[in-house]
């Protein structure tokens, strides 16, 4: 039986994103509450001379430990660091510095050594977690009376920003380790919507007993948090809100609730996702409850699009995106300030979460290339690629289309003057042959191209700046579209039957103008009254026969057989330019 290790969830998420999104070897420290095997921070050992088989922890980092230990009351708990793929052991160097290790730390009874690697194609054993792209194994050693002995430790995943997020709290930062009179704590600022800013408190044996409460600058006091140990740990903190918010003092609960809950307290504390139809009955169905939607993007168009498919009643969500949310993001997209530093696709999944406490929201904080696409389109209904690269895109639409998977490509032009929606749905034309028929054909015949420029580097689009009602305007059509297209075809409500009028009538070309005598436009409606902004064609587009997606059937190929290009060897490329 493996000895536990309990570990914060903010922990393995700055562990996932400075070492598993990068390639081998990166390293860094853990620290924890003293006197227990409880991982709560991560010092990230970034100045460290690396190569792809080997990390040396620098002095800058024991310095940082130094600091680290006496601001706080965390304390130096292990090195994580990563391996080359097929190495998810400890080498013989690894055991050597960990005796040392331990020979300069002699309080220490256990030192953690976690080992990251890009292996996800093999199941997880039991000291095994997932991180997006990468796993992490955890190993402890231990003095024995013949030395040093490694085994593998099981971690425990302790869900305590998760939780928070779940339930509307938002923290202003990871909480950090104090000690209050002798007891070493977590701490983090949040603020609790009717009740400002407060103080949160986290015991070494959370979850198994409630987060104190500490009042801010106001002084107000605050309601024992009733405590279900019932509930699964992520959903215990969202069950209690209702009774804290009502001001009621509760006893903590400690045992399962009885399923004959009072009335009242079942109308307070019933998931909200029921109500989120109140004002959609008949333009919506309450079957989106049941819908997952891959959503590959999520910048402004991304956010925009799962932050209104949650609060349409969309029940499951797979968000894929690389990148952090930086302050340059909170003009356009979702976010809020305190999300910067984030990855995105985790702070959306909060977004959504804490709109609608029901759903579902899995991440991948990884680049297309870097993920299984084949599995996460066949397990959503639908998929909206939002992303800005155009590579991704056409991939997308490839997978999409073979497994039979409505899609829609919201994408706008330069300085989001004005944009496209892209449809692509068993039957139609695919995204290929929308952007190599339609497309061409509009930048012919208009006064040239207006689709943003892509950077020679990357091959992702240049970000541009553009105003935010343009953005949103691209947006909502491509969500309204993506609502129907979730309905059955004979569903009779209003969604429904606006995407298959797209779908009968072969318009799957969207083109949206934002400025008067806007491109195209302005040939095409000259003369017409009643015209300023905010135009809209809807194209037809047809499959080429030969097309390999979308073409005679026989002609179409898979997906899953393309070889993508060495994706190190083109940035190594790139970086010696």
């Amino acid at each position: 039986m493996l000895t536990p290790v309990r570990v914060a969830d903010y922990v393995l998420d700055a562990i996932a994103a400075r070492i598993g999104a990068v390639a081998p070897e990166q390293g860094g420290a853990l620290l924890g509450l003293p006197g227990v095997d409880y991982v709560t921070g991560f010092l990230h050992d970034a100045g460290a001379a690396t190569t792809g088989s080997r990390y040396q922890n620098t002095d800058r980092l024991i310095a940082a430990i130094a600091e680290r230990e006496g601001a706080t009351a965390a304390r130096f708990k292990g090195i994580v660091h990563s391996h080359p793929p097929g190495m998810p052991v400890p080498s013989g160097q690894d055991r050597s510095e960990y005796a040392e290790s331990l020979r300069l730390n002699p309080h220490l009874a256990r030192y953690l050594a976690p080992i990251v690697t890009h292996d996800v194609d093999t199941p997880l054993a039991g000291h095994e977690v997932r991180l997006g792209p990468a796993r992490i194994s955890f190993y402890g050693a231990h003095r024995a009376p013949d030395g040093v002995q490694v085994e593998p430790v099981r971690p425990v995943v302790v869900p305590i920003v998760r939780m928070l997020r779940r339930a509307g709290v938002q923290p202003n930062a990871d909480p950090a380790a104090v000690d209050v009179d002798g007891a070493a704590l977590l701490a983090t600022q949040a603020r609790i919507p009717g009740f400002g800013e407060v103080t949160v408190l986290f015991g070494a044996d959370f979850p198994a007993t409630a987060p104190i409460l500490l009042p801010g600058e106001s002084g107000d006091g605050l309601p024992v948090l009733e405590w279900d140990l019932g509930l699964p740990p992520l959903e215990r903190l969202a069950a209690a809100m209702p009774a804290l918010r009502r001001g009621r003092r509760a006893r903590p609960r400690l045992r399962p609730r009885s399923p004959s809950r009072e009335a009242d307290d079942a109308s307070h504390d019933a998931n909200p996702t029921g109500a989120l139809f109140a004002r959609t009955e008949g333009l919506l169905s309450p079957t989106l409850a049941g819908r997952r939607v891959l959503i590959v993007g999520a910048g402004s168009v991304g956010s925009y699009v799962a932050e209104t498919m949650a609060r349409s009643g969309v029940g499951a969500f797979t968000i894929v995106d690389p990148d952090e949310v930086e302050p340059a993001n909170l003009g356009r997209g979702a976010y809020r300030v305190a999300d910067v530093g984030l990855d995105k696709a985790r702070a959306l999944a909060d977004l959504v979460l804490s709109v609608n406490p029901g759903a579902h929201a899995e991440i991948h904080i990884a680049r297309h290339e870097d993920v299984d696409l084949g599995q996460l389109v066949s397990a959503s209904d639908l998929v909206v690629a939002a992303t800005d690269d155009p590579q991704a895109q056409t991939r997308l639409g490839h997978f999409a289309y073979w497994h039979a998977r409505p899609t829609v490509f919201p994408g706008l032009y330069q300085g989001a003057h004005g944009g496209e929606v892209i449809v692509a749905a068993p039957g139609t034309a695919c995204f290929t042959c929308a952007t190599g028929g339609v497309r061409a054909d509009l930048q012919e015949t208009a006064s040239g191209s207006v689709t943003a420029a892509t950077d020679y580097g990357t091959g992702r689009l240049i970000a541009e700046p553009g105003l935010l009602p343009d953005i949103h305007q691209v947006s909502a059509a491509a969500v309204k579209i993506a609502l129907g297209l979730l309905h059955d075809a004979a569903d009779g409500s209003d969604a429904a039957r606006f995407a298959q009028g797209i779908l009968k009538s072969g318009t799957t070309y969207a083109v949206f103008g934002h400025e008067p005598d806007y491109w195209i436009f302005a040939d095409l409606l000259r003369g017409a009254p009643a015209q300023y902004a905010y135009q809209s064609l809807w194209l037809s587009v047809q499959s080429r026969p030969d097309c390999p997606v979308c073409g005679d059937p026989q002609g179409r190929t898979d997906p899953s057989t393309y070889q993508e290009p060495d994706v190190d060897l083109v940035r190594a490329l790139r970086d010696a330019e």
